[in-house]
């Protein structure tokens, strides 16, 4: 399902910076140095980390306690 707002902070995984993707990601040809590919992979991490812990902090629906305290 794709949302028709996104959330604030879903620009952290788009492909350019400011949140807005123009397609596909062009190549120039040459393969990136190996601190450039680390730099990438650092910033890839934080942007995961940041989303997953963004979704620890939602709040569990009231569905989801009712039906965890049936399973007691």
């Amino acid at each position: 399902m794709r949302r028709e707002h996104p959330r604030e902070g879903d620009e952290r995984l788009s492909v350019t910076r400011g949140g807005k993707s123009g397609g596909a990601i062009k190549s120039s040809g040459k393969t990136p140095s190996h601190s450039k590919k680390r730099q990438r992979s650092a910033d890839l991490g934080r942007a995961l980390r940041s989303v997953y812990d963004d979704t620890l902090r939602e709040n569990v629906p009231d569905e989801f306690h009712d039906l965890l305290g049936k399973l007691n």
